[in-house]
C-alpha cells in the first residue's frame, strides 16, 4: 500500500480503508504498523480539516457530550441552565437556549460558544434589538416563561426573553389575515404585531385538539354557529364547536399599536387557527370578526399567497377581494340580503329584538349591522352588548 497526498473524496475512501485494514491487523494479528497509521491519520485529518465540511453538533449534543466527559447528572446543570425543569426541557429539546444559559454552559463546561449558539447548517442567530419591541408589556402579560416574575429582576434579560419567544422567527413572514381597524392616520408597529401572532400561535400549536377536517365547516355548522349567538354563553359555546373542529382559537388582547382585531393564520403543520384580540369588547364586534375570520379559514387559507396582510377598517368597506368575500360572508351568514330590505328601516329596540328573535340571532348583530351601514354609532349603544365578551372569558 503506496502512501500518497488525499487530494479528493476517491484518496479519502481509500485512505480510510488502509488505516481500517492496518487497525484490523493490529487486533487481529498483533502487527503494528505505527508509522504507517500515524502518517495516514494525519494525511485525513489534514483534509477533513481543509476540504470537509463537517457538521457541528447540536446544542444538546453537545452538552450531553460534556455531561459524559465529566460524570455529570441532569441537577449538576442546575447553576449553568436555572432549574431541574428547565435542564430537563433543555435536554429534551423543548426550550432553546437563552444567552444566560449559553454564557454559563460556556464558562462552566467549556462549551464552543458557537456550537451552543449554532444549529447545524444553520448561520449564527442575529441580535434581537430589544428596544423594537414592546418588552415590558409582554412580560407583563407573562409571554416569557422561566423569567422572573418582577420586571426589576427580569428587565436585563430582554434579549434571551424575546429569543425565547421567537426561537428564530423574528425575521420570518408569518402568512396570515390580519383583521384591524385602522385611523387614517395610524401607523402599525410591525414588531409588535408579529410578537403577537408568534405568542398566539405557540399558544394554538400547545392545544390537543380532534384532527381538523375543511369539510366540516359546512352551512349546517354555520347556521349553528349562527343561533349559537342568541344563547347567554353563546362566544364561548362557538368556540369550543369550532376547537372540536380542529380548529385553534386563541384569545389575546392586542399590542399597543397594532390596532388588531382578529387574525387567521395558517400554522406550521398545515392547520388553520383563528385569534381574536376582543379589542371593542362587543357583541356584535365578536360575531361580526369571529365569522370574518372563519371565512378566511373556510375559502383563502392555503389557496393563495402565504403572506400576511392587513385587513380594512372593520366599519369600511374592504377593497381587497378576499376581504370583501370574508367581509360578505360574515353578513350574509347572520343577515340575508332579502332580510336586510325588513331590518334596514328599523328604528326602535323593540323593533330589533323582535326581528333578532324572528331570525334566530342576538339583537347586537342586527344593531351593530344598523349602526355600521349607517356609520352612525351613537345608535343602539344599550344592544350591542357593550363589555359583555370580555366578562364571559374572564378577561375582567
Amino acid at each position: 500500500m503506496t502512501l500518497k497526498l488525499i487530494k479528493n473524496s476517491n484518496d479519502y475512501a481509500e485512505a480510510l480503508k488502509q488505516i481500517q485494514r492496518l487497525l484490523e491487523n493490529v487486533e487481529a494479528k498483533g502487527v503494528a504498523d505505527f508509522e504507517r497509521i500515524e502518517l495516514l491519520s494525519y494525511l485525513i485529518e489534514k483534509y477533513e480539516k481543509e476540504t470537509l465540511k463537517v457538521a457541528l453538533p447540536t446544542p444538546v449534543e453537545a452538552i450531553r457530550f460534556a455531561m459524559d466527559q465529566s460524570g455529570l447528572r441532569q441537577q449538576d446543570l442546575v447553576p449553568f441552565i436555572g432549574s431541574k425543569s428547565r435542564v430537563s426541557e433543555v435536554l429534551s429539546g423543548k426550550r432553546p437556549l437563552t444567552l444566560s444559559m449559553i454564557r454559563g454552559l460556556h464558562e462552566g463546561l467549556g462549551i464552543r460558544a458557537d456550537v451552543l449558539l449554532q444549529e447545524p447548517g444553520e448561520t449564527l442567530p442575529s441580535r434581537i434589538s430589544v428596544d423594537d419591541y414592546p418588552v415590558r408589556e409582554m412580560h407583563k402579560r407573562n409571554w416569557f416563561s422561566g423569567f422572573p416574575s418582577d420586571w426589576k429582576d427580569a428587565k436585563d434579560h430582554k434579549e434571551e426573553m424575546l429569543q425565547s419567544l421567537f426561537q428564530g422567527r423574528e425575521n420570518d413572514p408569518i402568512g396570515a389575515r390580519n383583521r384591524q381597524s385602522l385611523k387614517s392616520k395610524s401607523k402599525v408597529d410591525e414588531n409588535a404585531l408579529h410578537a403577537w401572532r408568534c405568542f398566539v400561535i405557540d399558544k394554538a400549536m400547545s392545544k390537543k385538539l380532534p384532527t381538523y377536517d375543511p369539510n366540516s365547516l359546512n352551512d349546517e355548522f354555520i347556521s349553528w354557529l349562527k343561533m349559537s349567538s342568541r344563547l347567554p354563553d353563546g362566544p364561548l359555546k362557538a368556540i369550543e364547536e369550532i376547537e372540536e373542529r380542529g380548529i385553534p382559537v386563541v384569545i389575546e388582547e392586542r399590542l399597543d399599536k397594532t390596532f388588531l382585531d382578529g387574525a387567521a393564520i395558517q400554522l406550521p403543520d398545515g392547520r388553520p387557527m383563528i385569534g381574536l384580540t376582543l379589542r371593542y369588547n362587543r357583541l356584535d364586534n365578536f360575531w361580526f370578526t369571529l365569522f370574518h375570520e372563519l371565512a378566511h379559514v373556510k375559502l383563502h387559507l392555503g389557496t393563495s399567497n402565504n403572506e400576511g396582510y392587513w385587513d380594512t377598517d372593520i366599519d369600511s368597506t374592504s377593497e381587497n377581494a378576499e376581504e370583501r368575500e370574508a367581509d360578505e360572508f360574515a353578513l350574509n351568514s347572520f343577515i340575508s340580503d332579502s332580510d336586510w330590505e325588513e331590518i334596514r328601516d328599523l328604528k326602535t329596540a323593540e323593533e330589533i329584538r323582535d326581528k333578532a328573535k324572528q331570525l334566530m340571532i342576538h339583537e347586537s348583530i342586527i344593531a351593530g349591522r344598523l349602526r355600521r351601514e349607517a356609520q352612525d354609532y351613537r345608535r343602539h349603544r344599550t344592544l350591542v352588548g357593550q363589555g359583555q365578551v370580555k366578562k364571559l372569558f374572564k378577561l375582567e
